[in-house]
């Protein structure tokens, strides 16, 4: 096969940010931070003055967040306030919400590994990926109880795939607290001028090639406009292997789902070469450009330097209005299957929101009436018009206000019908080894990228070296199942 040396380079970019970036996740920090985060409890130390301001004083249940920006915002200055005047005024506790970094998964690490009850938070939101390491921590109340008790949360009113996201080894420990999927932007104008159909985007990755080849301009040796840019942490694995066939998982017990991962299963099931071949096509056009910093693919879409881009509907609103800016007519669609023939659909990415009980049934109590009441319609509502979420709550779909803002922007609804369509076992897969998966996936890729091997050598490459890491990890830090000999040995 003819490779095309820049673009082959390329391909060994976007494969290692497809092959284990994960669906919104920023696992993999350590619990190297020993100090409690900054204004983590400081409404200890004055405790003593409310009390006599107030002697009817109201317990704060401190709730951790990682949604900066005006999302954040929205949900301190606005969502948060109106649930303490109401359910939390009668309850006599007040949510207090407080900023956490990318980091908030190794500060709660940090607290959890020193045995810091005290300065844990109530309620804490933390990315999809991290379920597992969540079902081992003590502090975490499973949802179950709750659920079996109370008639008024109507679990299938939930959208199936957010749902399922967090739901392990058959225990609920937490529900979705924001709602992401990836799409597909594209240049409508520029579809126009390559005389392709602006209103006809395409769906599997051979039509996004025949058209990136079409998109492709250049004046002699500079490009003006790329066909396509992707970015490391815009096209996901979980996607486009999940997503093949009615469902597919990239290791044993469900992708990690049901049990501890104890080997890789891309390799015996054919989804890798499948992408790799795929993926080639699109490559071959030599219209592909590719970055690893951050929001520069999206950048660079917006601009108009490429006119189509893979990337997440929680960077919606911002690229409407960059589209605006620049001149060009916006197109969202679904994300491009592999094949025509796939019927999995794509992954749920985004955050939930779990308990922790220190001690005060009363706060652990409010916690579950929170959690109602951001889970509501009525305040899904709010939060995806404001923001630009995914509704977790698929009868948000059916309120007035929902109805009149889709009918003024029916591109926002792209997101959620992907995933009601998707089946829910597509889910981003819970290897205890993500690190070691992403060197090994950009490493094997480069040298398949620069024709040194071909992809079936890289596929079953990558499956070694990824079953190695797991066995390394299984042994040292053994489960139940492997020890049984359920799971793989060397």
């Amino acid at each position: 096969m003819k490779r095309n040396g820049f673009y082959s380079a390329v391909l060994a970019a976007v494969m290692a940010g497809v092959m284990i970036a994960g669906c919104s996740s920023g696992t993999g920090k350590g619990a190297a931070e020993t100090q409690a985060p900054a204004g983590a409890r400081t409404q200890t130390e004055t405790a003593g003055e409310q009390k006599e301001a107030a002697p009817a004083q109201e317990k704060e249940l401190i709730m951790w967040h990682n949604r900066g920006g005006s999302n954040g915002k929205f949900i301190e200055e606005q969502l948060i306030p109106e649930f303490n005047d109401t359910i939390g005024k009668s309850a006599g506790v007040k949510v207090v919400p407080v900023y956490q970094d990318e980091d908030i998964v190794s500060k709660l690490k940090a607290l959890i590994l020193a045995n810091d009850v005290a300065n844990m938070p109530d309620l804490v939101t933390i990315y999809a990926g991290d379920v597992e390491y969540m079902s081992t921590v003590k502090n975490v109340v499973p949802l179950d109880s709750f659920l079996e008790a109370d008639s008024d949360f109507k679990k299938e009113d939930m959208v199936p795939s957010l749902w399922d996201t967090y739901n392990f080894r058959g225990k609920q420990y937490s529900i979705p607290f924001t709602g992401d999927a990836m799409i597909f932007y594209y240049n409508k104008t520029a579809f126009e001028k390559a005389g392709l159909d602006p209103e006809n985007p395409p769906k599997t990755i051979a039509e996004m090639a025949d058209c990136a080849e079409k998109l492709l301009i250049k004046d002699g040796d500079t490009v003006k406009q790329y066909g396509i840019t992707l970015g490391l942490q815009n096209v996901y694995l979980n996607n486009w292997i999940g997503g093949q066939g009615d469902y597919h998982f990239i290791g044993n017990n469900e992708g990690g789902r049901t049990g501890r991962m104890t080997k890789v299963t891309f390799d015996e099931d054919g989804t890798m070469l499948t992408l790799l071949n795929e993926w080639q096509k699109v490559l071959d056009t030599g219209a592909v450009q590719s970055v690893d910093v951050d929001d520069q693919p999206k950048d660079e879409f917006c601009s108009g330097l490429s006119a189509m881009f893979c990337g997440g509907n929680w960077a919606m609103t911002s690229i409407i209005e960059a589209a605006k800016e620049n001149g060009f007519e916006l197109g969202i669609s679904e994300l491009p299957r592999v094949l025509d023939t796939d019927k999995g659909g794509v992954c749920p990415g985004g955050t939930s929101l779990y308990i922790l009980d220190r001690g005060d049934s009363d706060v652990v109590n409010t916690g579950w009436e929170f959690m109602k009441y951001w889970s509501s319609a009525e305040t899904q509502t709010k939060l995806c018009i404001a923001t630009g979420y995914i509704p977790t709550n698929g009868k948000t779909m059916e309120t007035e206000e929902m109805k009149a803002f889709l009918k003024d922007n029916p591109s926002y609804r792209v997101a959620f019908d992907s995933l009601m369509k998707s089946n829910p076992k597509v889910q981003e897969h819970l290897a205890p080894t993500q690190q070691e998966f992403q060197l090994i996936f950009r490493d094997t890729s480069l040298r398949w990228a620069k024709g040194e091997i071909t992809a079936q050598e890289c596929v079953d490459s990558m499956a070694e070296q990824c079953n190695r890491a797991l066995d390394e990890y299984n042994e040292a830090n053994p489960v139940e199942e492997y020890i049984r000999g359920e799971g793989r040995k060397r």
